[in-house]
């Protein structure tokens, strides 16, 4: 009898003890925060760090649930941050950042990935444009409320160069209009559309506005001030950054794996396009990624001011959280 008892004693802890895990295992799983995270545009090579985050287990080993959405621009994904309701942290472009902070949208600035605008005005190759003076008497594809157009315009600017000489084109997203000859050159991120046409083999010559005076920071992960306040959601921030930065900086010391992985995301891709559009973004990301600085943001609003883009004066402080 009393061995009986021990037995059944015995039976009964070691179901108690098996049952602990199981139930704070389904805890733990309802306890991890899910985050919506707003890119600024389609999935492509520029985003990689997010998805290579999300791939490597960056965001799950900081207990996170992250689902990346695609956005519809920069000033639209700045907007929507801005707003709180559906997202409350994405990417945008700086100026699209520095540009909603003067209209009063309550955004800022976490980590910046691109230091420098990736924003190029390519073109056939036999047409030889370049530098900006190459430009004048040509026809440009301009995407209108894309944040290349600003960027485009500044450069001119800080080139002299009066923009009554060039014929502006409105133009899509698409590269036919270079193709077939309607324009001479279109302006996309350089890892993007000019990368894609030349692993195709075409001749594709590209002039980095960067190059020509236009030294902005570029991509760049905002957050919406009001949610930021919040210690939750602070601490989900930062760790949505880290793993972000982590992503990219798999990208920049393994490209040709950073290429792969992205490739089985989004098969549709090329391997040939995406291996030399991650080599492209690898070039951009300058250590230690995802830093900014005063000084850096400083400059990127001079230029910014200088071409009229903001609605006010706005500060560093004001467009960026410093660590």
């Amino acid at each position: 009898m009393r061995t009986s008892l021990l037995k059944r004693r015995t039976l009964l802890g070691a179901a108690v003890a098996g049952a602990v895990p199981a139930v704070s295992r389904a805890q733990q799983q309802q306890q991890v925060p899910h985050v919506d995270l707003l890119i600024d545009w389609k999935p492509g090579p520029t985003y990689a760090g997010f998805y290579i985050a999300g791939e490597t287990g960056g965001f799950k080993r900081r207990g996170l649930d992250v689902r990346i959405v695609e956005g519809h621009g920069a000033n639209v994904s700045a907007e929507m941050v801005g707003a709180g309701k559906e997202y409350w942290i994405g990417s945008s472009s700086a100026s699209a950042t520095a540009i909603g902070r003067s209209r009063e949208l309550p955004i800022r600035s976490l980590a910046v990935y691109y230091r420098r605008s990736p924003t190029v005005l390519y073109s056939r190759a036999e047409d030889r444009i370049d530098a900006p003076r190459d430009l004048i008497g040509k026809r440009v594809g301009l995407v209108s409320g894309s944040t290349t157009v600003d960027e485009y315009r500044a450069m001119l600017a800080a080139n002299r160069i009066d923009r009554n000489r060039i014929k502006e084109v409105e133009v899509d997203w698409s590269t036919k209009p270079l193709l077939d000859r309607t324009v001479d050159a279109l302006l996309d991120y350089e890892e993007l559309a000019p990368a894609e046409l030349q692993s195709q083999g075409k001749r594709i010559a590209v002039m980095r506005l960067a190059d020509f005076g236009l030294r902005t920071y570029s991509l760049n992960l905002i957050v919406n001030e009001m949610a930021y306040l919040t210690q939750a959601r602070q601490q989900i921030a930062r760790q949505i950054a880290d793993a972000v930065q982590e992503g990219y900086q798999f990208v920049r010391d393994k490209p040709a794996e950073a290429a792969a992985i992205f490739g089985k995301l989004f098969p549709d891709f090329s391997s040939r396009y995406l291996e030399l559009a991650m080599q492209i973004v690898a070039r951009q990301l300058a250590p230690p990624i995802g830093s900014q600085t005063r000084l850096g943001w400083e400059d990127t609003l001079k230029i910014l001011s200088g071409q009229r883009m903001l609605a006010r004066a706005v500060s560093a402080e004001e467009v960026a959280i410093y660590d």
